[in-house]
């Protein structure tokens, strides 16, 4: 077995190295305090990009020319007194499907290599308005369709513990630019594990928000000013180092939407609560009906519940009574085929159909395709499994503070192409499955999830866990995360670097 590749950071000097460890909040209050300027963290993170990204082909659209004139004006008005929002100088990348005014979006397509929208998406639009610099665009799968990221117009990102291995997809560059310190915070977006997964395998923290929670709008694969077909299970959330970076990042970009009025207006995160671990109700599982974790995986989340019922917790292994989650699987391929496939020419539509095709015992590939199939009839009966799923699931879920479960059936496995089976304890398992079966289940039942760093394998590998919980909870669900993640040894940085 060869040994794992690793990034080197000898070039980057000691003080842009100490500003990139810091977390969103901590930054944002040294730029407040002015114990540091915002020239100068932007610079520290570009010094930190000019040496790492290269292996990582983590970022890959830059903006560094109107950044560093939006940081000059941002010192500029502090130093009057004035204060833009929370996030005042605090540079960021974000997930290449989301629009920005002025700067190319591809959504990792090569149709759209040239394109430069006309304004920013929401999402964007409101951090901006928090005071945010937006400095680069991180890497992706082509439209955001795959587990993995590697595309013809961007290649293969890699991930910061070893470069050998996938950071996940699509939202992969934006979790592998966290992790290495490449960024303070990303926006990522998750239609079946796409946040969550590649947090799990980079080793950080990320939201899945309950549905509709954030506005998608100005979120490619909806044509750029076309149609918006993608209505539901898609989320956009952000991935850091920190719980307290999500719950500051979630607060701003929430909220009622004009431009996409299935957002409804709702109650803010707010500030957190802290929770004890005493007295915790927890509940976990490491099999969901066809998807089992591997050995690693599921010794982890083991000695993570056991380690929380020694501090007090009330622990139980436990399933939803009566949840099918072979159907639930079928629901989530149901919908992702007839919002994302459906609506494409037919042509257009064809392919995407044969990307799926060959996985002839894929439970997920197989309801893609019935997806693209569907007539509103179907679709309608499709929405009404759903509901079904919903109610079973928030019934379960009213019993706990969070219900803990694997990410996906394995840490991060080697880059594997397309469609390739991945072996899990020695046997091949269906390539969907094995990334996002996991996932995608929450995602059809629309309510927040939390991923956590709970371990490491004995390769060093990091492995998460999903915090499920109550539509709308999302707040409170982010306090009991706070609670849970030093179980797990936190969010270590720099990964697997050797100075």
């Amino acid at each position: 077995m060869k040994p794992s590749v690793s990034l080197q950071e000898s070039g980057v000097s000691g003080g842009a190295r100490a500003l990139a460890s810091l977390t969103t909040t901590e930054l944002a209050a040294a730029l407040r305090e002015r114990h540091v300027s915002a020239v100068e963290v932007l610079d520290a993170f570009l010094a930190r990009a000019r040496q790492l990204n290269p292996a990582l082909n983590a970022v890959v659209t830059w903006d560094e020319a109107q950044a560093r004139k939006r940081a000059e004006a941002a010192d500029a008005a502090l130093a009057r007194g004035e204060l833009w929002g929370p996030l005042h100088g605090v540079p960021f990348t974000v997930k290449d499907t989301f629009s920005t005014q002025g700067l190319r979006t591809t959504s990792a397509h090569p149709a759209l290599a040239e394109y430069v929208p006309a304004r920013d998406a929401t999402v964007v639009a409101r951090l901006k308005a928090a005071g945010a610099i937006l400095f680069g665009k991180t890497n992706l799968p082509p439209f955001a369709g795959d587990f993995q990221t590697d595309g013809p117009l961007w290649g293969r990102a890699n991930n910061p513990h070893d470069l050998g291995r996938t950071p996940g997809g699509s939202s992969g560059g934006a979790a592998a630019a966290v992790a290495a310190g490449l960024t303070p915070f990303e926006v990522g977006s998750d239609i079946g594990g796409s946040i969550r997964q590649p947090a799990h395998y980079c080793g950080i923290v990320g939201i899945k928000p309950t549905e509709h929670r954030v506005s998608t709008f100005g979120h490619i694969p909806d044509a750029p000013d076309g149609p918006r077909h993608v209505r539901h299970m898609a989320c956009a959330g952000p991935l850091a180092r920190s719980v307290a970076d999500l719950r500051l990042i979630l607060s701003l970009i929430e909220g009622a939407d004009p431009l996409a009025p299935e957002v409804p207006p709702v109650a803010p995160v707010g500030a957190a609560k802290p929770r004890a671990l005493k007295g915790l109700r927890l509940a976990w599982a490491d099999t969901l009906g066809p998807f089992q974790a591997d050995r690693e995986t599921r010794e982890l989340l083991q000695r993570f519940t056991a380690a929380a019922r020694a501090a007090g917790a009330v622990v139980e292994q436990a399933l939803p009574p009566g949840q099918d989650f072979a159907d639930l699987v079928e629901v989530w391929g149901l919908m992702e085929g007839g919002e994302v496939g459906a609506p494409l020419p037919p042509p257009v539509r064809e392919a995407y159909q044969q990307q799926f095709l060959p996985f002839e015992r894929d439970l997920l590939a197989k309801a893609i395709v019935q997806g693209t199939r569907l007539d509103m009839t179907g679709y309608g009966a499709a929405q009404t499994r759903r509901d079904a799923h919903i109610a079973r699931l928030e019934a379960f879920l009213s019993g706990w503070d969070a219900w803990l479960v694997p990410v996906a059936m394995t840490a991060a496995p080697v880059h594997t192409p397309f469609g390739t089976p991945v072996e899990v304890d020695g046997v091949p398992r269906d390539y969907l499955e094995a990334f996002g079966g996991f996932t995608c289940l929450f995602n059809a039942t629309g309510g927040p999830v939390v991923v956590l760093p709970m371990g490491r394998t004995p390769a060093g590998l990091p492995v998460g866990v999903q915090l499920v919980g109550r539509r709308w909870a999302d707040g409170a669900l982010l306090d009991v995360a706070e609670a849970l993640l030093p179980l797990g040894g936190g969010v270590r940085w720099p990964p697997a670097f050797t100075p």
